[in-house]
C-alpha cells in the first residue's frame, strides 16, 4: 500500500510539473514582448519614406522617423547629405507633419506594454517555481498579459491613424517643402511598427498557454479529489 501511495504522489507531482512547465514557457514569451517593444521604442523605423523634388530627376531623398529621433538623407545631385531629425521638435514646430496626441498615445502604449510584459515575466517565474495551488499569481499573469495586449493595441491604432492622416501625405518639414521636396504617396510603415504587431501576437500565445495551464491544473485537482472505487482499491492491494 505504501508503494501505491508513493506512486500516486509521484504521478501528481509529475502532472503539476507539466503545468508549471507551460506557465514557465510564458516567461520566454514575456521576454520577447519586452524585447520587441524596447526595440520599437529605441529604433528609428516607425515610418520610412523616399522623397523627390519637383522638376528634378536627379534629386533623391530618404527619410525615416522613430518615436524620438530620425534621419533625413537628401541628395540634390551633389551627393547625399544626412540630417538628424528631432521628433519632439517636429511635434512642437510642425503640427501639420505629426499629431502630438497620436504620438503620445503610441509612446504610452509601447511603454506600458513593455512594463506589463516585464511584470508578466516575473510572475511566470514565481508561479512556475512554486507548487502552490494559489490562484493569485496566475491571475497576475493573466492581467499583465491582457494589459500588455491592450497597450500594444493602443499604440498600433494611434500610429496607424498617425500614418493615414499625416505621414503618408508628408514627412517633410516646411523648409524642405519650400525647397520643392515632396513625399506624398512615398511613405510606408517601418519595421519598428511591426515589432509591436509581433509583440501582440506573442501576448495571444501567452494567454493561450495560460488558459491551457489553468485547465490542466483544474483537471489535476479534480482527479486528486475523486474517491477511489473498490476496484481501484483492490487493484492497489494486488499491486502491493
Amino acid at each position: 500500500m505504501r508503494q501505491t501511495v508513493f506512486t500516486t504522489k509521484a504521478l501528481r507531482y509529475k502532472m503539476s510539473l507539466k503545468t508549471r512547465g507551460i506557465v514557465f514557457a510564458t516567461f520566454f514569451g514575456s521576454c520577447l514582448i519586452v524585447g520587441f517593444l524596447v526595440a520599437a521604442l529605441t529604433t528609428d523605423n516607425w515610418v520610412q519614406s523616399s522623397a523627390k523634388r519637383y522638376n528634378s530627376t536627379e534629386s533623391q531623398g530618404r527619410i525615416n522617423f522613430g518615436l524620438f529621433s530620425g534621419q533625413k538623407h537628401l541628395n540634390v545631385a551633389y551627393g547625399w547629405r544626412r540630417h538628424e531629425v528631432n521628433i519632439l521638435a517636429v511635434l512642437q514646430d510642425e503640427p501639420d507633419v505629426m499629431s502630438y496626441w497620436l504620438w503620445l498615445g503610441t509612446t504610452i502604449g509601447v511603454g506600458l506594454g513593455a512594463l506589463s510584459g516585464a511584470v508578466g515575466a516575473i510572475a511566470s517565474v514565481l508561479k512556475s517555481s512554486s507548487a502552490s495551488k494559489k490562484t493569485g499569481t496566475i491571475l497576475v499573469l493573466f492581467i499583465s498579459n491582457f494589459l500588455s495586449g491592450i497597450s500594444q493595441v493602443l499604440s498600433f491604432i494611434c500610429w496607424l491613424l498617425q500614418f493615414i492622416q499625416y505621414l503618408r501625405n508628408n514627412v517633410l518639414i516646411a523648409e524642405d517643402r519650400n525647397n520643392n521636396w515632396y513625399s506624398t504617396g512615398l511613405a510606408a510603415l517601418g519595421t519598428s511598427f511591426y515589432l509591436v504587431v509581433a509583440g501582440f501576437i506573442v501576448v495571444i500565445i501567452n494567454l493561450v498557454l495560460l488558459t491551457v495551464a489553468v485547465k490542466m491544473e483544474k483537471r489535476e485537482r479534480n482527479r486528486m479529489l475523486e474517491p477511489q472505487t473498490d476496484e481501484k482499491t483492490q487493484g492497489a492491494i494486488m499491486l502491493y
